[in-house]
């Protein structure tokens, strides 16, 4: 839950998907399917395994910090943030956290049962109405913040993001082969930690399918420029409080509407990729890989319902 509202001061982690290919399970059709898993809860939760609580526990701080990191808050600013975020919180561990977990005890069920196409899309579907919800209470906090801005703050912002950016042009011009393969690693790594050790004949189905994944990095970096090209905008043009939070729900709660085509090819590819790598993997996993996918969701849907509780 690392960010709240400095997500909003860029679309920092939307496609982990893309950038690190939660590639999970390799599932048998009928009797196993787990590993949509690694890929939801990560996707989904925007959190992991212990970082889980971790993060949540300590949202507020890392707010705080993102935001101190983007735009240099001043003293009256930190305070400002630090009151007004405890009841966005709250709000969110009282109301969303519950549907988080209740998702997730549907997708137990599904995973138990074994997945379908449909329950990909049920889940792409869950993913984007809880990333939409998020950003939507996010937006009027982070519109009343950016109106605060000083113009040496605008600058520091934009310094901050033509570094990113650069660190995007290094990404992007490693060689493609490189970027692919690290990917590739990366996702093997996350199949097995959701569902414990593959044999070589599954590795040798499963490590394909994720290579075979698009590659992402380049739309994606071009996509975050532009949106910190139309943030930057928005600051040097003063506007009331209403258009800075209408033009911030186009640009991250109506994201899809609002990209360019060239992004929503891409996010579309990708998650017919995904469908792919599912829905084949979850031919091929064992009974006891599936149970191991399952008590991994249940480790998280236990620590989602203490968070909720603790509010």
């Amino acid at each position: 839950m690392r960010r709240a509202l400095g997500w909003l001061l860029m679309e920092q982690r939307r496609h982990t998907t893309h950038q690190e290919e939660r590639r999970v399970s390799t599932v048998n059709v009928k009797r196993h399917r787990g590993r949509l898993i690694g890929f939801i809860v990560a996707l989904v939760l925007l959190m992991n395994g212990c970082a889980l609580t971790f993060g949540y526990r300590h949202a507020d701080w890392l707010i705080r910090w993102q935001l101190d990191h983007y735009v240099d808050l001043t003293s009256s600013q930190r305070q400002e943030v630090a009151a007004r975020l405890e009841p966005l919180l709250v709000r969110h561990r009282t109301e969303a956290l519950p549907q988080y977990e209740q998702f997730l005890k549907d997708l137990q069920q599904r995973v138990g049962r074994g997945l379908s196409r449909e329950d990909l899309e049920w889940t792409f579907a869950a993913y984007d109405r809880f990333r939409a919800d998020l950003f939507e209470r996010a937006v009027p906090e982070a519109g009343r913040l950016l109106t605060t801005l000083s113009s040496k703050q605008v600058r520091h912002l934009e310094r901050v993001f033509r570094k990113e950016e650069a660190k995007g042009d290094r990404i992007v011009q490693a060689p493609v082969a490189a970027r692919l393969d690290d990917r590739t690693r990366k996702g093997m790594a996350l199949v097995e930690e959701w569902l414990g050790a593959l044999s070589q004949e599954q590795s040798a189905r499963v490590r394909p399918l994720i290579l075979a994944l698009p590659d992402s990095q380049p739309v994606w970096w071009d996509y975050r420029r532009q949106r910190h090209d139309e943030i930057l905008g928005l600051l040097r043009h003063p506007m009331a409080a209403e258009e800075i939070n209408h033009r911030l729900r186009q640009m991250f709660v109506q994201s899809r509407q609002s990209a360019p085509a060239r992004y929503v090819e891409m996010d579309r590819d990708m998650r017919t990729g995904l469908t792919a790598l599912v829905l084949e993997t979850d031919r091929i996993i064992t009974p006891l890989q599936r149970r191991h996918a399952v008590a991994s969701l249940q480790k998280v849907i236990d620590e989602l319902h203490a968070l909720a509780r603790s509010s």
